[in-house]
């Protein structure tokens, strides 16, 4: 007599919390890939369900516009970069927990290729009311997380002082690699990254300032 044979064991069945969160997981990456590798201008909401294997009707249950779908790309990039940029920071010995690793870091972000993405919205969204609308508070919100991770990282600097520091060196970081995209010139990148990481860090350093 043949033994038996103990039925196969069913997977648990997601929640419909949990599914819900798949989809969205699903339709962001989608959708970052799009961007990434079409840009803005090829940019369909036709292409994302097609990587996401899933349907328009879903797409839209999600996100009520094509531009609350990019400010949620935008804004889950933003979540990605930070978490990567505190992990590699406290991942760093005691020892090496500069203000200039600190830079050097950033500017690990900044060059980070799917930025280029954000940066396109940026631009768009100069001459798109909605886009514009679905990025400010996207934008806003990010802007400030960076300036609470500063506070955690480099705490012994003034608060004002630190958030003017903060500013400059993200705007002018963002300015120097949006020029090297348009038109790109390794040697003046160097020379202008340099300068900008002296300045900064002058700045941190300068008496008063602490």
């Amino acid at each position: 007599m043949s033994p038996a044979v103990a039925p196969p064991i069913s997977p648990p069945r997601r929640s419909q919390q949990e599914r819900r969160e798949s989809t969205r997981a699903a339709l962001l990456a989608a959708s970052l890939d799009v961007l990434m590798a079409s840009g803005l201008a090829g940019f369909t909401t036709t292409e994302v369900c097609r990587r996401a294997e899933l349907s328009q009707g879903a797409l839209f249950k999600h996100f009520d516009t094509k531009a609350a779908l990019l400010a949620a790309v935008i804004e889950h990039l933003f979540d990605e970069l930070r978490h990567d940029y505190e992990l590699a920071f406290t991942r760093l010995s005691a020892g090496r927990r500069t203000p200039q690793m600190g830079v050097e870091l950033l500017w690990d972000q900044m060059l980070d290729p799917r930025l280029a993405a954000a940066f396109e919205l940026y631009t768009a969204a100069r001459t798109d009311a909605d886009l514009q609308a679905a990025l400010e508070p996207v934008v806003a919100a990010h802007v400030e997380r960076i300036h609470a991770l500063a506070a955690q990282l480099i705490p012994e600097i003034d608060a004002d002082r630190r958030r003017d520091i903060v500013d400059l060196a993200l705007c002018s970081m963002q300015g120097l690699v949006l020029n090297q995209m348009a038109l790109p010139d390794a040697t003046q990148h160097r020379r202008l990254r340099a300068l900008l990481d002296l300045i900064t860090l002058t700045l941190i350093d300068e008496p008063g300032g602490r």
